[in-house]
């Protein structure tokens, strides 16, 4: 029976506290929002997406039922990832924005904006990610904003000693997700900001990672715009 498997707390990723795995399903407690993201869920399920988790329901906890799916999702930000990596996780950014540009999930913008879509906010197997999880707070966006978060919390530039390497990473993503690179480094510049400007804990962390980003504009700038 269900309720004699095991719940198995899940540490990796960027979780909501409380989130479990129960055999192949994982339960996460319901959000404010979580009609929005059960029916984005089912939404891209019906259009064929396997790079986001399937929506099974609610278990007798009131908490939201998903499909576990099987790979690594890191404990935190900074991998040095490699340019298949990178270009894999831009054309599944570029997958959801397509699949949900036009819906109602997209009203009064473009396209349903992923909240983070840092590194441990993706499943990873053999080094490359297969699939995006931790959809709650998604909402309306812009493609180029919600890409600008990707380009700096998941392809990272700042992990490279090299900025020239950083910079081609980031041309990469933008190749993968196939657009031109107009207001992607402001775009970047303002997810950032707003990460400093939110959370104090970031520190000098966080003000070493925004300086990095100006200090090196024009460089990113160029490259993207090529």
């Amino acid at each position: 029976m269900e309720s004699e498997l095991q719940e198995v707390p899940l540490t990796g990723g960027m979780s909501t506290p409380g989130v479990v795995r129960v055999g192949d399903t994982v339960r996460r407690p319901l959000k404010a929002d979580a009609g929005y993201t059960q029916d984005l869920l089912l939404h891209l399920e019906r259009c064929g997406f396997s790079g986001a988790p399937r929506f099974l329901g609610v278990d007798e906890r009131g908490r939201t039922i998903l499909s576990y799916i099987e790979g690594c999702a890191p404990p935190n930000n900074g991998l040095r990832l490699s340019e298949t990596a990178v270009r894999a996780g831009a054309t599944l950014v570029r997958a959801v924005h397509d699949l949900t540009e036009g819906t109602r999930f997209a009203a009064g913008a473009e396209v349903a904006s992923h909240p983070n879509l840092s590194q441990p906010n993706f499943v990873f197997r053999e080094s490359v990610p297969v699939a995006i999880i931790d959809w709650d707070g998604t909402r309306a966006g812009t493609r180029v904003s919600n890409l600008g978060d990707f380009l700096w919390a998941f392809v990272h530039p700042a992990v490279h000693e090299d900025v020239e390497v950083a910079a081609r990473m980031l041309r990469e993503a933008v190749v993968a997700y196939g657009c031109r690179g107009d207001g992607l480094v402001e775009a970047m510049f303002a997810n950032v900001r707003r990460f400093v400007d939110e959370d104090p804990e970031v520190g000098e962390w966080g003000v070493n990672e925004l300086a990095y980003m100006e200090r090196n504009a024009g460089l990113f700038e160029s490259r993207l715009s090529a």
